[in-house]
């Protein structure tokens, strides 16, 4: 999927609009922050979740993961 938007300044930043499918697929509200990684020269990646967050998670699937039979144990 392509999709295009044109820039506008406001102060001293340029301003894009997200397109409605974008702000649907991402799952966003007015007023939540996005996060901006650079993927490579000239790409970045925009994402609604935190990069702390979605470290913390990956830490937890690890754990999950290492001792599964033991939680499995525990839910009896």
């Amino acid at each position: 999927m392509v999709l295009k938007t044109k820039t506008r300044t406001q102060g001293g930043s340029l301003v894009a609009t997200l397109p409605a499918e974008v702000t649907r697929r991402l799952a966003v509200q007015p007023g939540q922050d996005l996060y901006w990684r650079e993927a490579g020269p000239g790409t970045y990646l925009v994402t609604a979740l935190d990069p702390a967050q979605a470290q913390a998670l990956e830490a937890m699937e690890e754990v999950i993961d290492q001792y599964r039979e033991v939680f499995d144990a525990l839910a009896k």
